[in-house]
C-alpha cells in the first residue's frame, strides 16, 4: 500500500495535470463535443473541482474528523475562474489531508478506505483533465 506521502504526491501530480488542462482549454471552454451526455470543459471543471472537497470530506469522515465545506454547484465563467477555484480548493483540502497518517489509510467509510478515496480522487482528476482536453479540441 502506498504511504500517505505517496498518495498526497500522486494527488498533487493529478491536480497539477488538471490545472494544466484548465489553461489549455480556455479557447474551447464552452465547447460541448458531439455525443449524448458529453460535457464542455466548463461543465467538467464545475463537477471535478467540488469533487475534490467531497473526496476530502469522505477521507475525513473515515478518519473521524470534520470534512470541508464547499459549494457543490459552482459557476466558473472562464477557465481562469476555474484555475483560481482549483487553487483555493487545493489549499482548503490540503489543510485536512496533511494530517492523514499511515493508520488512517485503512480506516473505512462506506466500504472504501481512506487510501482508496485518495487514489480515486487523483484518478478522477486525471480522467477529467483528459475529458476537458478532448472536448476543447472536438
Amino acid at each position: 500500500m502506498p504511504t500517505p506521502d505517496e498518495l498526497r504526491e500522486d494527488l498533487a501530480s493529478a491536480r497539477a495535470d488538471f490545472r494544466d488542462a484548465l489553461s489549455e482549454v480556455a479557447a474551447g471552454w464552452e465547447r460541448v463535443p458531439p455525443g449524448d451526455g458529453a460535457w464542455s470543459p466548463r461543465q467538467t471543471a464545475e463537477h471535478a473541482i467540488p469533487g475534490e472537497a467531497h473526496m476530502t470530506t469522505l477521507v475525513c469522515t473515515a478518519c473521524g474528523y470534520p470534512g470541508v465545506e464547499f459549494d457543490p454547484k459552482p459557476v466558473y465563467t472562464t477557465a481562469d475562474d476555474a484555475v483560481a477555484a482549483l487553487d483555493a480548493m487545493v489549499e482548503l483540502t490540503n489543510k485536512k489531508l496533511k494530517y492523514v497518517t499511515e493508520g488512517d489509510l485503512v480506516k473505512t467509510y462506506e466500504q472504501w478506505t481512506s487510501a482508496q478515496f485518495l487514489a480515486h480522487s487523483a484518478n478522477h482528476l486525471r480522467e477529467h483533465a483528459q475529458q476537458m482536453r478532448e472536448a476543447a479540441n472536438a
